[in-house]
């Protein structure tokens, strides 16, 4: 129900952007192959703008929105957005000068020159379009290559000036709003709810949440050679509400980490004095966790996630696990526990010594009654089962392996891997809940 709240709203507000351009742009639909031109190049504008100041709210953590979607599938949706919101940036300009070319019988580079010198903000909006297009092809190189998510980060900080630079042209130039002040007090409205959400949500609640708890940094601790717990301490750390499963966005307030954040799952159930994160040493920032001294102040982002336990809709819970994705699912399984789930573990890695918690899931698993099979795909030992997490492993490791809830956690690749045998077990993709580790 209130996914289908969210979509209506969507739709509203698409409609109004249609209804104020049909009264005044429409008629030129009759008038020619110019004026057709012209009126589609003021619907494009409009329409660009829309989902560009929908791109904002599907990266904002906008905590109303995210709790229905997950920012798993936002991102996924924030990516497919971004593709409209480009092809509309591109058609606006394009259309226009062709349209107001053929009208007034000028050539088109001459036109083209004519709305960057003669019309007011035009040559900003120009910059604008540059700056988004930029952006996506960088975005593009910055994936492909691998390089940090700051690069990235900072990338799309761009994004916020093109918005700048674009909102003068509009109300000054576009026909829709000179001749309509209630269009103009919409658009104004749109403008405020976004950015609203935006600074509220991404920006001012960390703060809030810092002022009211004061997290810092009790202890880290060592789990393996590439791998730290950092439990963290606080005010009145049971109101603060984290479920099983869920991530968290942190910045670490020393030298060295200010100035990055990062997202890491809760490795623990809450016990209403301290939350663990356990992030394996991937990179730069996480190579430099040991050195984070106690009592260090963090901000924190969240929490956010579906990946919790109101998910499941059944008593028999699968949770497959890949590396350090078993970080969500160790906090899941001793929230289920508790509550007699029927539970069943596969938990996959290289080799034995990079497995995670294997004192606590062995001590979970003999307290609460459950199975736990742990797979080793580059090394041999008789204790354990070799090779990957495939089809013909969990067609015989669970038996009833249609009447679980499974919750998947690991690299993109292992996922997909897992999700396809899955398919083909006949497992319902509404049975399926996964998080991905990879940005």
């Amino acid at each position: 129900m209130k996914k289908v709240f969210i979509y209506f709203l969507f739709l509203i507000s698409l409609s109004v952007i249609l209804y104020f351009w049909s009264s005044h742009s429409v008629i030129l639909l009759y008038q020619g192959t110019g004026t057709i031109l012209i009126a589609f190049g003021r619907l494009f504008g409009l329409l660009a703008v829309y989902f560009v100041l929908l791109q904002f709210l599907l990266i904002g953590r906008v905590l109303w929105i995210e709790k229905i979607f997950g920012l798993d599938k936002l991102s996924r949706i924030h990516h497919l957005n971004g593709e409209f919101s480009i092809l509309f940036i591109l058609l606006h300009p394009i259309f226009l000068t062709f349209g107001y070319a053929i009208s007034s019988k000028q050539n088109v580079v001459a036109q083209f020159l004519t709305f960057l010198t003669a019309y007011e903000d035009v040559f900003m909006a120009f910059l604008a379009a540059m700056i988004f297009i930029t952006v996506v092809f960088l975005s593009i190189y910055i994936v492909r290559k691998k390089l940090k998510y700051e690069t990235w980060y900072f990338i799309h900080l761009l994004t916020y000036v093109a918005i700048i630079l674009a909102w003068g042209h509009q109300l000054k130039n576009g026909e829709d709003f000179l001749t309509n002040r209630w269009f103009v007090y919409y658009w104004y409205l749109l403008y405020i709810f976004v950015f609203g959400q935006v600074i509220i949500f991404r920006f001012l609640r960390p703060f809030y949440l810092f002022y009211k708890h004061g997290f810092i940094v009790e202890k880290i601790v060592k789990e393996n050679d590439e791998v730290n717990s950092i439990y963290i301490s606080g005010r009145k750390m049971k109101q603060f509400k984290v479920k099983a499963g869920q991530f968290m966005i942190f910045r670490f307030l020393a030298k060295h980490f200010w100035w990055q954040a990062h997202p890491f799952s809760l490795s623990k159930q809450p016990d209403g004095k301290t939350i663990r994160i356990t992030p394996k040493n991937v990179g730069d920032f996480t190579n430099l966790i040991p050195q984070i001294a106690p009592n260090t102040p963090i901000l924190i982002d969240g929490p956010y996630g579906t990946f919790t336990k109101e998910v499941a809709k059944r008593n028999k819970i699968l949770f497959i696990a890949g590396g350090i994705g078993i970080t969500p699912i160790r906090s899941l399984i001793e929230e289920t526990a508790k509550k007699g789930k029927d539970i069943v573990l596969l938990y996959s890695n290289k080799t034995k010594k990079e497995i995670v918690f294997k004192k606590e899931m062995d001590d979970l698993s003999r307290k609460y009654h459950f199975p736990v099979y742990y797979f080793l795909s580059q090394e041999k030992d008789p204790q354990f089962i070799g090779g990957r997490i495939e089809r013909s492993k969990i067609e015989m490791m669970v038996a009833d392996l249609k009447e679980r809830e499974i919750y998947i956690c690991g690299p993109s690749t292992m996922i997909d891997s897992i999700k396809k045998d899955l398919h083909s077990l006949g497992v319902p993709k509404s049975s399926l809940h996964f998080e991905k580790f990879s940005l």
